[in-house]
Parts: C-alpha cells; sequence; structure tokens
C-alpha cells in the first residue's frame, strides 16, 4: 500500500487567481465552495485522476486551513478519506471524526515546549503596530494568523519577531500577506509521523509547495514539489528524496497524480 500525503491548496487545489497565472489545458470544476461561490477549482482531468490516487493508495489530505475551512472543500470531503490533517497537523480527522488521543498527546507537548498563548500575545503586543497589522486569526486554538501590510512591515522587524520567539517556542513564518505564530511543534510532520504509526503502508509519496511542507517531504521515501511554490526558495537544504518540478499549476498536480499511480501500481498487493 502506497501512503500518498499532499498538501491541498495550490498543491492539488488552485484559487481563481492561480489558475489564470497557469492556464489549465482541460476545462476547470469547482473544487471548494463558501457562500454558494466558488472559491477553489480544479480540472475535470485531475478530478479524475484523484478519484483512482484514493482508490489505489492511502490518500491523506493534510493543510494548514482551519477545520471549518478544509470542510468546505467538497471535492475531496466527497472522497471520504480514511484520515485527513487539519491545522497544520493539529487535528487528525479519522473517518471524519477528531482523533481525541492525539489533540491529548500534541496539547501536552505544547505546553512542554512553547510559552503559554497569553504570554506569547502580550509580548506581541509589545511589538505590533496598527499600521501594519490589518487582521487577525485564532485558527482552531492552536495557532494565530495575522494579515499585515507588505507595504510599511519592514523586514528587520519580521527577523526581529522571528528570533525573539524562537527561544520561546513559537515558530514566526511571513508567507505572502500572512504572519504566521504556531508553537514550533505543531507541524504536519508531527502528525503523520503519529499517523504512521497507526496506519499499515510501503512506501511514503508527499506533495506540497511551501515551506510548511518541508518537513513532510523531507520524512516521505519520495517527494514532489512544483515550480510555482516557494520550498525551493526557501528550504534549510535540498531534498534528495524530493523531485523538483518544472511544472506548475494543474500541469504540476496532473503530473504529480500520474507519477503517484504509477508508483502506487508497483506495490505488492495483499
Amino acid at each position: 500500500m502506497l501512503l500518498f500525503t499532499s498538501d491541498l491548496d495550490r498543491t492539488l487545489i488552485y484559487s481563481k487567481r492561480m489558475m489564470a497565472n497557469f492556464p489549465p489545458i482541460t476545462p476547470t470544476v469547482g473544487a471548494e465552495r463558501k457562500d454558494g461561490e466558488v472559491m477553489s477549482m480544479m480540472t475535470e482531468a485531475t478530478t479524475k485522476l484523484l478519484h483512482q490516487v484514493h482508490d489505489q493508495t492511502l490518500f491523506v489530505p493534510v493543510t494548514t486551513r482551519a477545520l471549518h475551512q478544509y470542510e468546505r472543500i467538497h471535492v475531496i470531503n466527497e472522497l471520504c478519506p480514511t484520515f485527513a490533517i487539519t491545522s497544520n497537523g493539529g487535528t487528525i480527522l479519522e473517518k471524519g471524526r477528531p482523533n481525541e488521543a492525539w489533540a491529548k498527546t500534541l496539547r501536552k507537548r505544547i505546553e512542554d515546549s512553547s510559552i503559554p498563548d497569553a504570554d506569547m500575545l502580550r509580548r506581541f503586543d509589545g511589538i505590533r503596530s496598527d499600521t501594519w497589522l490589518q487582521q487577525s486569526f485564532y485558527v482552531d486554538e492552536l495557532f494565530y494568523v495575522y494579515y499585515v501590510d507588505l507595504s510599511i512591515l519592514r523586514q528587520d522587524v519580521v527577523q526581529a519577531i522571528i528570533q525573539e520567539f524562537d527561544v520561546l517556542g513559537w515558530y514566526v513564518l511571513l508567507q505572502g500577506r500572512k504572519l504566521y505564530f504556531l508553537p514550533k511543534v505543531l507541524t504536519k510532520e508531527a502528525a503523520i509521523a503519529y499517523l504512521k504509526e497507526h496506519c499499515t503502508y510501503d512506501v511514503h509519496v508527499a506533495a506540497g509547495d511551501s515551506i510548511m511542507d518541508y518537513g513532510m517531504l523531507a520524512m516521505a521515501d519520495i517527494g514532489f514539489t512544483p515550480a510555482h511554490g516557494d520550498l525551493k526558495d526557501k528550504q534549510p537544504q535540498v531534498l534528495k528524496n524530493t523531485i523538483y518540478s518544472a511544472n506548475s499549476g494543474e500541469a504540476f498536480t496532473q503530473s504529480l497524480l500520474q507519477d503517484v499511480l504509477r508508483l502506487a501500481a508497483k506495490q505488492p498487493t495483499v
């Protein structure tokens, strides 16, 4: 059995802007809706391939999205995956229900390794400025996301924040307009490592576009990352097990899913 852990946004599904930047060859289909509006898409070709991948592998969607945001992605939820990971590893869903054992384990790890949320927020309040901080979100009572004005927020301020909170057990990352504050033990790879102890597989394949997927790709037997992603630019070192695709957008997704199916066909059958 092949275990396939894959990021979602900009790996399997794409926003309208991303679709416009990398026009697909085949017709698009809605992958996610919010209040009736299509928020993200796939193509007819990749949707069919994903169904085949789900049937032939242990497919585990992995996302930094909050649980309620993940639940909007109907193209994934219609597959009823046995496992899914949301909240950057904060929640493991097993047959649609949160795994309480993992939640308890993770909470203990966070308590043991980082200063409490209240202390972190108090320290950040002494740094933040309303001139560059626009919105803030508390994601599933696990981590924080701040939308910032990049024209005002200086890079040296970002670096100072990263360094200050690193020694306090918090990982700070600026991705686009989003400034993330996450407990350092809250990672996709930590949740996957826990999951791998409780499932049977022969080969682990992973895919993702972001630096937040780096640990997940590093722990896999084979990894895939697209040309449009930032992982290749921000990675600590080149991953020898990872294929750095020349393709972007849906062309990458189609190639990825075809490769996963070829790898799955080589696995022993029970």
